[in-house]
Order: C-alpha cells, then sequence, then structure tokens
C-alpha cells in the first residue's frame, strides 16, 4: 500500500501558514501520525533555552564538514545547489547538534478478534474486541487510549481495569461495540499525563506540550 504524501507536500506548508486543514487530514491515518510527529518537532524547537546551545564555533565546523564533502565528491556533487539551499542544510545540520530527537515509545500492537478467536487485522464488526499491548520504554507513567471517530474516547486506562501493567508492558482489551473508525493510542512520560477533553487531535497536542511521547496505532474500521 502507497504511504499518502499529502501531509509534506501539502499541509505542512498550511500549517505554517496558520491556515485550516481540509478534512482529509483528520481522516487518513499517514496524515495523523505525521502529524504527531510535526507538533512533536515544533514543540521540542519551541523549548529550546541557552543550555541547549552547541559549543562556540560550531558554524565553522558545519561549514568545514560541507566543503570536505563538496570536495571530495566533485563529481557527484551538484555545483548548482543554490546558496540558500546550502544554508538549509546547515540549518538542518544545526538542528540535530542542538538537540537529537528522544526515543519514542518502543511500540504500540493493536489486534482485532471475533468471537470466534479470529484476528480480523484492521477491519472489524461490531462485537469484535479489540486488544492492546504497548511498550513504555520505562516511563513511570503510560496510557492506553481508544478514539471513536476522533471525537469519542471509549478507553483511557493506565494501571486499573481494562488495562494491566506488568513492568513496561502495558495491555488492555475493549469491545468495538458500533460502526466507526477507532484509533488506539500511547502516551507515556516521565511526569503525570494531562487529562482528555475527549477529543483526538485536543488531546495530543495536550500531551506533546505536557513533554508526553505520543504513538498512534493502526487505525481500526468496524463497519
Amino acid at each position: 500500500m502507497t504511504r499518502c504524501e499529502r501531509f509534506e507536500s501539502e499541509a505542512l506548508l498550511l500549517l505554517e501558514q496558520d491556515l485550516p486543514l481540509d478534512e482529509h487530514f483528520s481522516s487518513c491515518p499517514d496524515c495523523r501520525k505525521l502529524r504527531v510527529s510535526y507538533d512533536r518537532l515544533r514543540l521540542g524547537v519551541a523549548t529550546l533555552s541557552e543550555g541547549d546551545a552547541p559549543v562556540a564555533g560550531w558554524q565553522a565546523r558545519v561549514w568545514e564538514r560541507i566543503e570536505r564533502r563538496r570536495e571530495g565528491r566533485r563529481g557527484a556533487w551538484a555545483w548548482w545547489v543554490a546558496p540558500t539551499a546550502m544554508t538549509a542544510m546547515a540549518a538542518l545540520l544545526a538542528l540535530f547538534v542542538v538537540r537529537a530527537p528522544a526515543p519514542g515509545p518502543s511500540g504500540l500492537r493493536v489486534e482485532v478478534e471475533s468471537a470466534a478467536s479470529v484476528r480480523r487485522g484492521v477491519e472489524a464488526h461490531p462485537g469484535d474486541l479489540l486488544r492492546l499491548a504497548a511498550s513504555t520504554g520505562g516511563d513511570r507513567h503510560a496510557e492506553l487510549r481508544v478514539y471513536r471517530n476522533d471525537s469519542e474516547l471509549i478507553l483511557r486506562c493506565s494501571t486499573a481495569p481494562p488495562c494491566r501493567r506488568d513492568g513496561g508492558e502495558l495491555r488492555a482489551a475493549v469491545v468495538l461495540d458500533g460502526v466507526g473508525r477507532y484509533q488506539p493510542l500511547l502516551l507515556v512520560s516521565g511526569k503525570a499525563l494531562p487529562a482528555s477533553a475527549s477529543d483526538l487531535d485536543a488531546d495530543t497536542r495536550a500531551a506533546l506540550a505536557a513533554g508526553a511521547d505520543v504513538e498512534l496505532g493502526t487505525e481500526v474500521i468496524v463497519h
């Protein structure tokens, strides 16, 4: 299956211009996952402080490495690259010098089980059981959530039923009792997680703003 590329080609520019996104970006699983990554990066950059600054002279070293690579690959290097593109490359390198992205949760597994215990993948029918299993990555606080049609929170748990936490693994199961789109979500953090507003987009932004890591699981369609 081809991955949707509309978020990179369209949504990023719209977001930077503070323009609204059309309905596709709230319903497409690929675009929603990229939106979470974008929000995490944006918030990370916004919280950079003087203590995160690289050592003095980093700009000269970045340009020196670019120049060495260009000299060493004269035959393959595109000499027509514009100065603005070189500046963008230096800025990108600088971002990773300043702060490397923190590792996120190590995984959220999603399975759908029918009454006959036959797993259906990402498609289901009313009455099927949605099973979730996640690794918390050693973080103190972790939650599993499931949203129906992005606006109804049907599962939120951590250590109390229907969740069960065993060390670094968190499991839960919930019955899919109606048609719709079900989006599983894993939140992990070293501090308390924010409360839910029962809206996927709002809750995701609130969690990221609070410093949590967010991982979207495979969306399940019930019909």
